[in-house]
């Protein structure tokens, strides 16, 4: 019988990891597993809800090694279970293997090794000499440093033979707290030491014991079941603090002040705290900065930098105070700052001569290096800390992101290249769809591909889903409660418009009318929200970014019952206290009866709340188009004719301003139409940053917006001619709607591999389920407005979060 969808969850619960040491005396050698992008060490798995740890041992090994089940040891247990959060123990368990069939990787040379790193196939077993662990060591290949700390342990005091004895080494993990009032450490292990002018660090960046236990629970999540951080999961960890991507070996130099290739936790808190944006540039602070940033500029890692390695920081102190320097500039620049060392240009600097000449002013600049964007506090008030993927199974990666602003005129400074995306962690659509009440009750689960009969995925997409998953597989915080402000005036009054009042006998006002209400005043509080709301979009990018875990929602034309049902059911309390963003695709007005209650409400919540309410423009924020249906004509019925005529103007000049389009998590495009069929070069990020703002008439003005407005997805009931499609790259003009065009899944694919993307999010087009998952699985349709022009369909919201795209239906029935 099928386990339940509850029993399958529970079943996945990490309890704790198992290691295997499993170690052949005879040839000096330590079987190694290559774990994804992680690194090499021993093989390890979580060891799950309805699990021994021997069975573990057995799913973990059986496969790769054999061994005799009486031959296994527990040698070592790191616990972790007594910190402040959920943290897991790690243990060790000592395996003799077969004597048949073990051979020596490379036969146990050392020359080439790191180079045949690239012929290691994941989960497979490889037996490498001490020596090799030593090299791949050196160059950070190894996910932590036990294979070499624990070996000499392993051999000289475990008896690798059947029916031994042993005791268990028992370690309980500790978190070394720096007080900041009293400067001691409150507690640390014999490896996490630090002396008291490293600590100076802590103290200036006010790094309290909350700050400092929140940083170690980071730091414990990404790097179980080791004790050390190496290179790729310091590079996916830090992919996502907002540095410069192509920067990350640098800053992994900076921190690794031991020269280890591995960094305990202090030297994470102490890099971290260097680079706080609050902590001092002067005294002792500025000098162990100085010494980050020394490292971070010499890559030879030698402490004497070079001239060019000067220049390099000379021109980012430069571009860091908003100066472009370059050419001969850049170089005049340098070359006279290098000299005032006493130095010619073909030596090279010494770190006891630069700090010098930092303490003594003879060189000025260096407090803009080496900074976070937003200090740690704030950053750990605005994330969730959860691990990196360990194995297949467990894909949750931090998600410690900040926004950045770029140029809207100019191309697009922070958007995704081939090499600054994280692709380690594949998204990938969740396999079953959960409705829920009004209430947040959830009252069905369905799988994605039960509903292929109600249209709700393509053909295209069955196929593909099949194969791809086999079986199943600042505002001020008082300004946002003020209740006098606008925006909660507004959200009050949207209150009252949606209940109904039965008070003294008979009706005095129906639900979701406004009774007696002076729809004068109604219209200037509106007004007001506008000119707010007309400088939020005006400062934000044509493509926004938004983190994860995020809301998306399609279409809602005047649909303003359906808004309030969302909003009971996934942020009852609304976006401030709301763990996820939320990203609207456009389509505010027409169609339904209460465009402007949808338009005042979403207006209010975006002043309340700017960084996690998002909204994009859709086809019908467009005058001619409201002209051509009714919110034109609602404005006008509601305030009058003159006042009426204002409010839509101030609106619509809001929606002028709109940003286009979003990027999550630097992977999925949301938008409200489509792909464009214009080429950019594979410039497609550098062609939207250069949208015009305001933006009155996209069709005229912007024929990139135009088409990510209006495009739509290829269907099989669309007979089109292959020719057409392929002398076109995948686009053809769109008969439906008389304008814009249809993109097949090539062209999505083309589309998504130009622009190192996964999927596309987008809305437009009303589907009976709320949802369809369209073109070999890689494009989402969402919409939000159920009964659209008196039809049937259900409503629907995509939640964005742990690599997963998550479709959920909603119940708007009474």
């Amino acid at each position: 019988m099928q386990k339940s969808l509850s029993q399958q969850n529970t079943a996945a619960l990490i309890q704790d990891y198992i290691v295997g040491v499993v170690y052949d005396k005879t040839k000096d050698v330590y079987l190694m597993t290559n774990h994804r992008t992680r690194g090499l060490w021993f093989p390890y798995s979580e060891r799950r809800i309805n699990e021994t740890s021997l069975q573990t041992v057995k799913r973990l090994l059986e496969h790769i090694v054999s061994y005799d089940s009486e031959q296994v040891q527990l040698i070592k247990v790191r616990s972790a279970k007594t910190l402040p959060f959920k943290g897991y123990d790690t243990l060790f368990y000592s395996i003799v293997p077969k004597q048949n069939a073990i051979n020596v990787w490379l036969n146990g040379k050392c020359d080439d090794l790191e180079r045949n790193l690239i012929s290691m196939t994941d989960n497979v077993g490889y037996w490498l000499t001490t020596n090799q662990l030593r090299q791949l060591a050196k160059q950070s290949h190894l996910l932590g440093m036990e294979p070499l700390a624990l070996a000499k342990q392993f051999k000289d005091n475990f008896n690798f033979k059947s029916n031994s004895s042993s005791t268990v080494i028992f370690e309980e993990v500790s978190i070394p707290i720096i007080d900041t009032n009293t400067k001691t450490i409150a507690a640390s292990s014999a490896n996490n030491t630090t002396s008291n002018v490293a600590e100076t660090l802590v103290i200036s960046a006010k790094f309290t014991p909350q700050i400092q236990e929140k940083l170690f629970e980071e730091f414990h999540l990404n790097v179980i079941p080791s004790d050390y951080l190496n290179y790729e999961t310091f590079r996916i960890l830090f992919v996502r603090k907002d540095v410069e991507i192509n920067r990350l070996n640098d800053y992994f130099r900076a921190f690794d002040c031991s020269q280890r290739s591995y960094l305990t936790f202090v030297d994470y808190l102490l890099g971290m705290a260097a680079m706080d944006p609050t902590t001092q540039h002067g005294g002792v602070p500025a000098e162990q900065r100085c010494r980050y940033i020394f490292r971070l500029y010499n890559v030879a890692n030698n402490s004497r930098m070079t001239f060019d390695e000067f220049k390099t920081m000379v021109r980012d102190i430069h571009k860091n105070k908003g100066q472009n320097l370059t050419g001969e500039i850049l170089y005049d620049e340098a070359a006279q700052m290098f000299r005032s060392f006493g130095l010619r240009l073909d030596q090279t600097l010494g770190l006891m001569d630069f700090l010098s000449g930092v303490g003594q002013l003879r060189f000025r600049g260096t407090s803009v290096l080496f900074r976070l964007t937003v200090s740690v506090a704030d950053m750990l008030k605005r994330s969730s800390t959860s691990p990196i993927p360990l194995t297949p199974t467990a894909r949750s990666p931090s998600t410690i992101t900040m926004p950045r602003r770029s140029s809207r005129m100019g191309p697009m400074a922070n958007a995704p290249s081939n090499t600054s995306i994280d692709q380690t962690i594949p998204y990938e659509i969740a396999t079953h769809i959960v409705k829920v009440k009004k209430t947040g009750v959830v009252i069905d689960v369905t799988s994605l591909y039960d509903l292929e009969v109600n249209g709700a995925v393509s053909g295209s997409t069955a196929l593909f889903l099949d194969d791809a998953n086999g079986k199943y597989d600042r505002l001020n915080s008082q300004d946002c409660f003020n209740q006098r402000t606008h925006a909660n005036e507004m959200l009050n009054g949207l209150r009252y418009f949606e209940r109904g009042s039965k008070e003294g006998g008979p009706a005095l006002k129906e639900p979701f009318t406004w009774g007696k209400v002076d729809m004068g005043a109604m219209a200037r509080c509106l007004m007001v929200l506008c000119k707010q709301i007309y400088t939020i979009f005006l400062k934000e990018d044509r493509m926004i970014r938004v983190s994860s875990a995020c809301y998306i929602l399609g279409d809602l034309h005047g649909n303003f019952r359906d808004l309030t049902c969302f909003e009971k059911t996934f942020w009852r309390l609304g976006p401030v206290l709301t763990p996820a963003s939320l990203l609207f695709l456009g389509d505010y007005v027409d169609r339904g009866q209460e465009g402007v209650e949808v338009v005042a409400y979403l207006f209010a919540q975006k002043v309340l709340c700017p960084h996690k309410v998002h909204l994009l423009r859709g086809n019908h924020e467009l005058r001619n188009v409201q002209d051509m249906f009714q919110f034109h004509t609602e404005c006008r019925r509601k305030f009058g004719v003159d006042l009426g005529e204002q409010v839509w103007e101030e609106i619509n000049r809001c929606f002028d301003t709109m940003p286009i389009c979003a990027l999550v998590d630097d992977r999925v495009l949301c938008v409200h139409g489509g792909i464009p069929s214009l080429s950019y070069d594979k410039n497609f990020f550098a062609a939207v940053a250069s949208i015009p703002c305001p933006l009155r008439d996209p069709e005229t003005e912007s024929p990139i917006a135009w088409e990510l407005l209006w495009n739509d997805p290829l269907s099989k009931e669309l007979n089109m001619e292959a020719k057409e499609l392929d002398m076109n790259k995948g686009f053809v003009y769109n008969v439906r709607r008389g304008t814009g065009f249809f993109f097949s899944a090539k062209a999505l694919n083309d589309f998504l591999h130009d622009n190192s993307l996964s999927y596309v999010v987008r809305a437009h087009e009303v589907q009976q389920n709320g949802f369809k998952v369209q073109l070999n699985g890689r494009l989402l349709t969402v919409f939000s407005s159920s009964h659209y022009c008196g039809g049937e369909n259900e409503a629907a919201t995509v939640l964005c979060d742990s690599n997963k795209l998550r479709l959920i239906r909603l119940d708007t029935g009474i």
